[in-house]
Parts: C-alpha cells; sequence; structure tokens
C-alpha cells in the first residue's frame, strides 16, 4: 500500500464533525486553558477543548 492511499483511507475514517460534536475546536495547537481531546480531518489540526479547573 502506498502512503497516499493510506493517507486517504486514514481520513476517511475521520468524522468531519466529530470534534465540533465534543464541543471541540480544529486548531493547530490547543491554548494554554484547553487539552487535546480528538484528531481533526485537517492533517496539520487537532481537536481541542476547554480543561475543566476540578480536574488534576
Amino acid at each position: 500500500m502506498s502512503y497516499s492511499s493510506f493517507t486517504i483511507a486514514t481520513c476517511a475514517l475521520v468524522d468531519p464533525d466529530r470534534c465540533t460534536k465534543k464541543f471541540g475546536y480544529c486548531r493547530r495547537r490547543c491554548f494554554k486553558d484547553e487539552k487535546q481531546i480528538d484528531i481533526c480531518l485537517s492533517p496539520n489540526k487537532i481537536c481541542c477543548t476547554e480543561s475543566s479547573f476540578d480536574e488534576d
């Protein structure tokens, strides 16, 4: 399998609305008060959401 077909197959498995369904935002980097919760459809972005302050 070539690299391009692997990339296409991998991207096809990602739901484009998955991040927003989890109330997240696709960004290149999460802000200091956010944490990564998922990946995004765009290859250079990750899904970030606000961190809750009661987590340790």
